[in-house]
């Protein structure tokens, strides 16, 4: 599967060309160099994924000889690749969609971060043993710190999709206190769970509309940031994941989703004078977070930043 986040010009033609081909399977992985430790990403898909390029760059930085790969597992192929995980010798992981939700089932030890959302991104294998944490929400609120320094709980925050870091960043929102959370999902069964869920838990207001309604155009007019957390935009031609007539002056957009051209969403935001940003700064600190499980040593963000802005072509 060709990658969406292809560099411009010739002297970036290598690096397309090794972005897509190193793209393994549980089955295909290279063997195993002496010496050298074993890490991974593990999605559907995952080709588009900068992980590697930034997580060798932070391993190098530490002083550690370690690789990294682009590990594709289809949806309910997950319980099946561990196996073959261990016996290429990984040490950890990081999952994507579509695997957060079922890699935290498959883990025999679990840590506050993923008991939170009842997700996992992030395992470290210790003694054979899987211990899933989650670095997303985490990542999630360093990234909006650095962007624009807001005071999350004073906002009212409509989250678009409720899958793995949907629902992590939801269970995060209501844990720390928003003034009000709105969820939509394209799934009208999984939001109105995680929207019941949340209310047993939780006393921050959470509130349920229908993907692609009235309801929802009404939700994003009244609130103060939109959190979009489907791989709508990920493709080429995908729809907006909200209309263009719900947005209003002082409105904040932030996308998961990352491109490096911007994704659609990101760019015309932005051409219409809203700040907006994508999810290249949430991989960094999540990532950051991940290293730093790992290793038991802080992560170098700064190694890891430049090799992530290197590759992108632009800032964060």
């Amino acid at each position: 599967m060709a990658s969406p986040f292809l560099l411009g010009g010739i002297a970036w033609r290598w690096l397309n060309e090794r972005m897509a081909t190193l793209v393994y399977t549980p089955d295909t992985l290279p063997p195993v160099f002496s010496g050298k430790q074993r890490y991974g990403v593990l999605g559907d898909p995952v080709a588009h994924s900068l992980s590697p390029v930034m997580q060798e760059a932070g391993f190098a930085a530490l002083g550690i000889s370690a690789e990294y790969f682009r590990v594709e597992v289809p949806a309910g192929g997950l319980s099946a690749a561990l196996p073959r995980l261990h016996a290429a010798g990984f040490l950890g992981w990081n999952c994507t969609l579509p695997h957060k939700e079922s890699m935290f089932s498959l883990c025999e030890e679990t840590d506050e971060s993923a008991r939170e959302s009842a997700t996992v991104n992030t395992v470290l294998v210790t003694d054979g043993k899987l211990r899933g944490s989650s670095t997303d929400a985490g990542g999630w609120e360093d990234a909006v710190a650095e962007a624009w320094k807001l005071d999350l709980s004073s906002q009212r925050i409509l989250l678009l999709g409720c899958g793995g870091v949907g629902r992590t960043l939801a269970f995060r929102l209501a844990k720390r206190g928003c003034r009000q959370l709105t969820v939509a999902n394209r799934t009208p069964g999984k939001a109105a769970q995680l929207v019941e869920e949340l209310r047993r838990l939780h006393a921050t207001p959470a509130a349920l509309v229908p993907w692609e309604s009235a309801e929802l155009v009404a939700a994003a007019r009244a609130c103060d940031l939109v959190v979009h957390a489907t791989k709508l935009g990920l493709a080429e031609g995908d729809p907006l994941p909200l209309p263009e007539n719900s947005w209003h002056a002082g409105l904040r957009i932030y996308d998961i989703v990352y491109r490096q051209d911007y994704t659609p969403l990101v760019r015309l935001a932005r051409s219409r004078g809203l700040p907006a940003v994508d999810g290249l700064g949430m991989l960094l600190h999540q990532g950051a977070r991940a290293l730093s499980l790992w290793t038991g040593q802080n992560a170098p963000i700064s190694a890891m930043r430049t090799a992530l802005e290197k590759i992108a072509g632009r800032p964060l």
